[in-house]
């Protein structure tokens, strides 16, 4: 199979879905729904739904979308071909879902984003159970990938041309690289060559390994959770030129009421300590977060207190969402008491002083030379190039496509939204 130009032009239709906000449900199911009459002129169009909602409603698929015809789980997407193969010959309706292994998200091609940066899963699931959260349900428990194999595949992308790294996980920094969960208690050691020696590596253990494989010049990664946010892992960063000086930590609540529902297991004083710890030894480092507006029983009271909290942590930026109940969750069972409307009016007051806050601190910006790494033309002008710097800033410069892959110094000296164009020193 190759991709087709149009939905119109496809002999397979593939849904990959996200059960974290009902919003992403919400854009699937209507999207289904207008495949309806294009199944009825068409039948031997097959039509599939993958990943995360079908861990979430299985075959109640099935019985919403009659014309539906594959249904596939996250940990099966290995059997796709097979599946899309049977049903062709048998004209049969195919569900697929296992609850055992990695799955297809640790084991094939990664993502690539242009020539020169890959995206790299290093471990899947999480063990955290926040409230709100799906995650546990639709991805299983925490499984990390064997630092060994991760460190085998670093090494190919680097003998493939590839100069930057993003290394993915859903609690990333809860890494630990036997195939052991978080829980693991025993303070792991380094690794030698890849090898673990001693007890897990630790996140830390590993990114440090990477930052000596020849080739890669940029690492980073997403998502972190405050819990495994340690002073290890600061000291990595602050260590290695190669790691990434943007830190994305959510903090979800100013509220210590609303974080202890949440089930976030940190206070917003224990949070800020991991802050303020990583900025005195990272002082340059820029620092984003994720907050949710109208958690159930959120007062006006503990929404100013995340508003307190957004202006005295000062991100660089912030992603700021209406809570929307999940099911299999335990907020999914507390009365959603804060209206839609008030959620709305919530997440716009967020979203307005994170904007002046994102300005202001991008405007330290300016004036000043950073290193970043060329990995594309700009689109909007053959005769610029887009780089990124280690502080997840985006840049654009005058150059062409022969420099891609190149570190450059660069002056930032204008801002135009949230771009920086600069001058090369």
């Amino acid at each position: 199979y190759t991709t087709a130009e149009n939905e119109s032009e496809a002999d397979v239709i593939l849904f990959n879905t996200c059960s974290v906000r009902q919003h992403a449900e919400d854009k699937v199911y209507s999207q289904i729904g207008e495949l309806r009459e294009t199944k009825k002129a068409r039948p031997e169009l097959v039509i599939g739904v993958m990943g995360c909602m079908v861990e979430n409603y299985k075959t109640k698929f099935f019985s919403r979308f009659p014309y539906v015809d594959l249904l596939i789980g996250t940990k099966s997407i290995r059997e796709l071909p097979a599946a899309i193969e049977k049903i062709k010959k048998e004209r049969v309706k195919v569900f697929e879902l296992t609850k055992a292994g990695f799955g297809y998200d640790l084991y094939e091609t990664p993502r690539f984003e242009g020539k020169i940066h890959a995206y790299l899963p290093i471990m899947t699931g999480c063990d955290k159970v926040c409230s709100f959260c799906v995650v546990p349900y639709v991805r299983g428990p925490e499984i990390s990938r064997p630092s060994k194999e991760v460190i085998e595949e670093v090494k190919r992308f680097a003998e493939s041309g590839v100069k930057h790294v993003t290394l993915l996980g859903q609690n990333v920094n809860s890494y630990r690289g036997n195939n052991v969960g978080a829980g693991a208690s025993a303070r792991p050691l380094n690794l030698i060559n890849g090898q673990p020696q001693g007890a897990a590596p630790t996140f830390a253990d590993l990114i440090r390994e990477i930052t000596q494989i020849p080739g890669i010049e940029k690492i980073s990664f997403t998502t972190s959770h405050p819990e495994d946010a340690r002073e290890e892992l600061f000291l990595a960063i602050r260590d290695h030129e190669k790691i990434s000086r943007h830190f994305h930590l959510p903090l979800q609540s100013g509220s210590d009421q609303i974080l202890q529902k949440m089930r976030r297991g940190h206070t917003l004083a224990e949070y800020r300590k991991k802050i303020d710890r990583m900025r005195e030894l990272v002082p340059d480092v820029s620092i984003t977060t994720d907050i949710i507006c109208g958690f159930p029983t959120e007062t006006e009271d503990d929404f100013c207190k995340t508003e307190q909290a957004l202006r005295a942590i000062e991100y660089d930026d912030a992603f700021i969402f209406r809570y929307s109940q999940r099911p299999h969750t335990g907020a999914g069972r507390l009365e959603n008491t804060v209206s839609e409307t008030e959620k709305a009016r919530r997440v716009t007051e967020l979203l307005q002083i994170q904007k002046e806050i994102s300005r202001k601190r991008n405007q330290t910006y300016v004036g000043r030379t950073f290193k970043v790494l060329i990995e594309e033309v700009s689109k909007k002008s053959n005769d610029e190039v887009l780089a990124w710097s280690w502080h997840d800033k985006k840049v654009v410069f005058p150059g062409d496509a022969s420099e891609i892959g190149l570190i450059v110094d660069v002056t930032l000296v204008d801002l135009m939204n949230e771009t920086f164009h600069a001058v090369r020193v």
